[in-house]
């Protein structure tokens, strides 16, 4: 259902590691347009991409990388502290050994069937990221993403905002917030996983297409 990249298992997984970050790559830079400073071309590799890292990858039947998301503990430099701080307006954003920072959540669409697979591999992301929280003794996900993706996120993860919401000049608004990871939440995405076909048809057929719903 997903793969699990700790530091332990990551170089006997060097190519799929590859995979994750040309995939990333198109999407981000190719799709997304971010200006991403000192990644190589068709490579998006930044400095949150460090030794304790843990990346959560989803594929293909075929083995191609589909989705990717990564996990960074807050008790060292993360993407909220160095880049985002001054958007948790709110509230500070959370520090310690039981709380990581999600980042880097990247769907290929081009490489689904359609979107009950999409939703189907975001769903598996989720149950990846909270799995391994769960498995880990991680009680809260640090993440800043798009306000759609947050009004998503909040049907599952147990979230709260850190900051009102912040545009940054492409017309979407930026939201930082902290979600819980428990058992009752790994349930609620096993039940939306087995339930795709009608969640799409009911909740996603006539909105956006969900590649504009980005975690940094």
């Amino acid at each position: 259902m997903f793969k699990i990249i700790t530091p332990d298992n990551r170089a006997q997984n060097s190519a799929l590691i590859d995979a994750m970050h040309e995939m990333r790559y198109r999407i981000v830079v190719g799709e997304w347009g971010w200006d991403i400073p000192d990644i190589a071309k068709g490579y998006d590799k930044d400095q949150f991409d460090t030794d304790d890292t843990v990346y959560v990858i989803v594929r293909s039947r075929a083995g191609d990388v589909v989705g990717s998301s990564r996990l960074n503990p807050t008790i060292h430099p993360h993407m909220m502290s160095e880049l985002f701080a001054d958007y948790c307006d709110l509230q500070p954003y959370p520090v310690g050994r039981d709380v990581w920072e999600c980042s880097r959540f990247v769907t290929d669409r081009a490489l689904m069937e359609d979107a009950v697979d999409d939703f189907r591999v975001r769903c598996r992301l989720g149950l990846g990221l909270t799995a391994w929280s769960l498995d880990n003794k991680v009680s809260r996900l640090s993440w800043l993403t798009h306000q759609k993706f947050f009004n998503l996120v909040q049907k599952v993860w147990d979230t709260e905002p850190l900051g009102l919401p912040k545009r940054e000049g492409d017309g979407w608004a930026w939201i930082p917030a902290v979600s819980r990871m428990d058992e009752a939440t790994f349930d609620r995405q096993l039940d939306r996983y087995r339930n795709a076909d009608a969640i799409v048809a009911q909740y996603m057929g006539a909105r956006p297409a969900l590649s504009q719903a980005q975690v940094v």
